[in-house]
């Protein structure tokens, strides 16, 4: 029941956000107007042609990303470049692309008691990541974007 309660929290948290700033830009901002949604959209996309141009260059071994589908919107998206088995376990390379910034995370998936591990990221290519030491696992929150990578795998696999 708790986590339904704080799930519904980061909602109502997220909805004010956005209607605060709706507000700021209607009320404040004269030049705002929905040609800006599409700036941002622009740039959205641009820099996700941009990460996954560079993945490919860089990883031919890998499988192009996947799109994982949100549960919330966060102004970014989320791509699954590989998954492989490692026991009971799925090991995930995924970024996070905005249009004003890209990370890459290494993530250790266990289907069966839908958890995982943080095992390393890195923002300037796969190069980049930083492994962990010690590691931990987590349980999924629900609409977090872990919670829509570890949905979007398990369902795969």
């Amino acid at each position: 029941m708790s986590s339904f309660i704080a799930f519904n929290l980061i909602r109502i948290r997220t909805m004010k956000r956005k209607i605060i700033c709706l507000l700021i830009c209607w009320l404040i901002l004269p030049g705002c107007s929905d040609h800006k949604k599409e700036d941002n959209q622009s740039s959205l996309d641009a820099a996700t042609n941009a990460v996954n141009a560079t993945h490919d260059q860089n990883s031919a071994q890998t499988v192009k990303g996947e799109l994982i589908p949100r549960s919330l919107s966060d102004n970014a998206n989320y791509y699954l470049l590989s998954a492989k088995q490692e026991g009971n376990y799925i090991e995930t390379l995924h970024t996070r692309v905005s249009a004003s910034s890209h990370g890459y995370s290494v993530t250790r998936i266990d289907c069966q008691n839908n958890r995982f591990q943080d095992l390393g990221y890195g923002e300037a290519g796969e190069d980049s990541i930083r492994m962990y030491d010690n590691p931990t696992w987590a349980e999924v929150f629900p609409g977090s974007s872990k919670s829509d990578l570890v949905s979007f795998v398990c369902n795969k696999s």
